[in-house]
């Protein structure tokens, strides 16, 4: 089935692009754009362009561009068919269907979907079966009842080598599970299932869809063999996007009003059941910048309850430095030590565990308790590491306001003098505005993405964004006068006949198709940076000449290409022998 084109040009013209992605990353006014940070990378300088004139958007950080449907194909990692129905939901528009052509990519992901889909319940099958009575009672053993388990869709792996790979070898091709993450060829036509006698926890979306799974051994003969295994990324899973559980706990986090962080499967699971079903946890890997920009879409409080050793601490410490540097409230609940959320929960039920939810500590009082449990709190070398880590975290915060309340918190319950906390918050922040950073806190840098570079000049931008953005008379101009083979770039070339094939639909519009039928990164990127990046428009502004420009990029084009046929001539001469004829016909053409 396809959407029709004017199903999707209504939902374009229904919605704002600046309230679409605003729902995502906050975005502020800035000229004739919209800046934020980027959503599809961690970044502290926001490099993230929003025109809402053209419905498109780009990041001058990693190249990322596109339209509404683009932008929530690659934030929610769904397919252009469901971003579309999203945002019809959004609209209230009732999408009607026609038949399209095949689109391999597409289908690429709704198999990998619908392989995932499959694999879960395999699992599932698997340890309702004979063969999985262990795995079900640990599970029991554990404290989890069937409806728990039912609903998070648990499961087991069978110990052989390869007994996925041989159910579904007669529906899929090794290729696709390969690339859905579930089958590993290890070499000389010998192949086996990536999970082996593990208890399975199906990784969800936000749509609730299987997109991975994490594996936890079962049995203790194998120690090479790590005690959990996840998915690898794919085409549909993106770890450092995907926060587990968060399916199920999206509308009690809204309506509770904060959201509580736990690290494993089992922890959140155990919560879950117990009646506390706002609670998610990182999938597979530390929590991540990007975690924390998904969690700000419903929630600006965040409880983080980590397991209560040494490891657990020090993964406090961090996941709290990437919440308060993305604007989120944060306060950490403190277990007894030795303890992690479902051991916790499992001994004193819900009642206990909301009583330390009403004792949960502000990140000052936490941080000085790990300070005075190592006994630095007794040295002024002590209390000024601590005061020092605490300024970095002050550092992070974009609220001037709240940075001024904990300031002064500080002053007062450490006896320091504000003013000297003041100057040092300041001299933290000059650094930071220069890329710089001062060891105030233990947080371990991470290099800054570079934008993909993609080989194009321009004049070939330029000669996009007159294409799309000028008047009648110049694009008449450029359609007439205009070769295509002076252009370069073969994408750039694909687009720009894109566009005087489909150039009698209106602006706005006709973007949305350009978005919609290039939806590789370079496309995107290229798109997005000759239609935002003011690099590639001529002088002038509102009331630049257009026709000018249009002259201007048909020389250039024409000299480039004259050049570069120059240097194709002049290198084969000096491949071959002066006195050929073939020499002398190209001296006869160059001249």
């Amino acid at each position: 089935m396809k959407i029709p084109q004017s199903k999707i040009d209504e939902i374009s013209a229904s919605l704002d692009i600046v309230d679409v992605i605003s729902a995502y990353t906050p975005l502020r006014k800035a000229g004739r754009s919209f800046m934020g940070r980027c959503p599809f990378h961690e970044e502290k300088t926001p490099s993230f362009s929003v025109s809402q004139e053209k419905g498109v958007y780009h990041c001058f950080g990693c190249g990322k561009s596109g339209n509404m449907f683009t932008f929530i194909m690659d934030t929610e990692n769904v397919t252009f068919f469901d971003a579309v129905k999203m945002l019809a939901d959004k609209a209230n528009i009732t999408i009607e269907f026609e038949n399209e052509p095949y689109d391999p990519d597409r289908n690429k992901i709704e198999l990998y979907y619908d392989i995932n889909r499959r694999a879960g319940k395999y699992f599932y099958d698997k340890l309702m079966s004979r063969e999985g009575a262990y795995a079900k009672e640990y599970l029991n053993e554990r404290g989890l009842k069937d409806d728990t388990i039912i609903k998070f869709g648990l499961g087991y792996s069978l110990r052989e080598k390869d007994a996925l790979y041989r159910e579904f070898e007669n529906d899929f091709t090794l290729e696709d599970l390969q690339a859905a993450g579930l089958v590993l060829a290890i070499g000389a036509g010998e192949i086996r299932d990536r999970f082996r006698g593990r208890l399975m926890f199906p990784i969800f979306n936000e749509s609730g869809k299987v997109v991975g799974f994490g594996g936890r051994r079962m049995y203790d003969e194998s120690t090479e063999e790590a005690k959990y295994v996840n998915s690898p990324e794919t085409k549909i899973y993106n770890k450092s996007k995907t926060l587990y559980g968060l399916n199920f706990a999206k509308q009690s986090i809204k309506q509770k009003g904060y959201a509580i962080l736990v690290e494993g499967y089992m922890d959140l699971i155990s919560l879950y059941q117990n009646g506390i079903e706002n609670v998610v946890a990182s999938s597979g890997t530390s929590l991540t910048q990007l975690h924390t920009k998904i969690l700000s879409r419903y929630t600006k409080e965040v409880v983080v309850v980590y397991d209560a050793d040494l490891a657990g601490q020090n993964a406090s410490r961090r996941a709290i430095e990437l919440l308060v540097e993305n604007d989120l409230n944060v306060s950490v609940l403190e277990l007894p030590f030795g303890d992690d959320p479902d051991t916790y929960i499992q001994k004193n039920g819900l009642d206990g565990f909301e009583h330390l939810l009403n004792k949960r500590l502000s990140i000052i009082d936490y941080i000085a308790e790990r300070y005075d449990a190592e006994g630095k709190m007794n040295s002024p070398e002590g209390k000024t590491e601590f005061v020092r880590e605490i300024i970095g975290l002050i550092a992070k915060m974009r609220d001037a306001i709240k940075r001024d309340f904990y300031i002064k918190g500080i002053a007062e319950k450490f006896s320091v003098y504000e003013s000297i906390i003041r100057k040092e918050l300041d001299s933290v922040l000059k650094l930071k505005s220069r890329g710089l950073t001062r060891e105030v806190s233990r947080e371990t840098p991470q290099e800054k993405p570079k934008e993909r570079t993609y080989k194009f000049s321009a004049v070939e931008l330029v000669l996009i964004r007159l294409l799309v953005d000028s008047d009648d008379k110049t694009r008449e101009r450029l359609m007439n006068e205009l070769e295509l083979d002076l252009i370069q770039n073969d994408t750039v070339k694909k687009i720009v006949n894109y566009i005087m094939m489909n150039i009698d639909s209106p602006e706005k519009l006709a973007l949305n198709q350009l978005f919609n039928e290039f939806q590789d990164e370079e496309g995107k990127s290229i798109i997005g940076k000759s239609l935002l990046d003011e690099n590639y428009v001529m002088q002038g502004g509102r009331n630049r000449n257009y026709m000018n420009e249009a002259n201007q990029v048909l020389g250039q084009l024409k000299l480039t290409h004259i050049r570069n046929t120059i240097k194709e001539i002049e290198a084969k001469i000096k491949s071959i022998d002066s006195n050929s004829p073939e020499v002398l016909e190209m001296l006869n053409t160059q001249q």
